[in-house]
């Protein structure tokens, strides 16, 4: 695994996480995970710890496998190289309660992340997921306007914040809400709504809104037709503009203060 030269640093830890399905926690972490690393430049290490599925780990290998047959992405990866000089940033899979030894085992091969995502379970109640959350820098919940999932979002992330961010005894300090999958020919009173009954609740809100793109939902695949989500390639630049993945990481950065 390849260390770049920036000076040792503690590593900034935080997850994409939220218990209700299809908001695009894997997708996220992929996109910020990608993004940070090939373009932006930090050294960045996943953790995958979504079981059973471990969703991220098997989009790597399924990656690997089609660039191993398909010449386009290999010249795509060649390009990327020689653009930047930045190898595939790392996954592990591993269960939850084994997360914290792995990234240490990888501290201790000298590998130096600047940045560790972790992916979570869907649910907060598998073993070792709260311990996870508390010993993490931040949350980040990803929202879209539906009431079934803003109910059970609101509840996750007061749960998140007065439990354990608001522990002095815990490392976590903040959770923060954003809003995905929104259609921009139409912003409709529900948005102000639900942000006025986060702001009631106390509960940090984000400033950018991720708009919905179907590049989110496409993998690397072998039939040329472009990046949009991928372990081994940078998200294409147009794509990461139109779909807010700049500013969105340009936030991430600046509420963590990583400078």
């Amino acid at each position: 695994m390849e260390s770049s030269n920036r000076e040792p640093e503690r590593y900034i830890s935080f997850s994409v996480c939220n218990q209700k399905g299809s908001v695009g926690k894997s997708t996220f972490t992929v996109l910020l995970a990608s993004y940070l690393h090939y373009t932006v430049g930090y050294d960045v290490l996943v953790v995958d710890c979504d079981y059973p599925q471990w969703s991220i780990h098997a989009q790597r290998e399924l990656e690997l496998e089609a660039v191993v047959h398909n010449d386009y992405y290999k010249l795509l990866m060649v390009r990327q190289f020689k653009a930047t000089g930045r190898r595939i940033w790392p996954v592990v899979r591993c269960m939850p309660t084994e997360a914290l030894r792995e990234v240490d085992r990888i501290l201790q091969g000298g590998y130096r992340p600047r940045i560790v995502f972790y992916d979570q379970p869907g649910t907060v109640n598998a073993e070792g997921v709260i311990r996870l959350l508390a010993s993490l820098d931040a949350v980040f919940v990803p929202m879209k306007a539906d009431k079934v999932v803003m109910e059970s979002t609101l509840s996750f992330a007061r749960s998140l914040t007065t439990n354990l961010a608001q522990d002095p005894t815990l490392t976590l300090r903040s959770v923060y809400l954003f809003w995905t999958m929104i259609d921009r020919r139409e912003r409709t009173p529900l948005y102000d709504q639900y942000e006025a009954v986060i702001r009631k609740l106390g509960l940090s809100l984000m400033t950018t809104h991720i708009p919905y793109r179907s590049k989110f939902n496409k993998e690397l695949l072998p039939d040329n037709t472009g990046v949009g989500r991928s372990t081994l390639l940078a998200p294409a630049r147009i794509f990461a503009c139109e779909a807010q993945l700049e500013i969105l990481a340009e936030e991430i950065l600046t509420l963590l203060k990583i400078r």
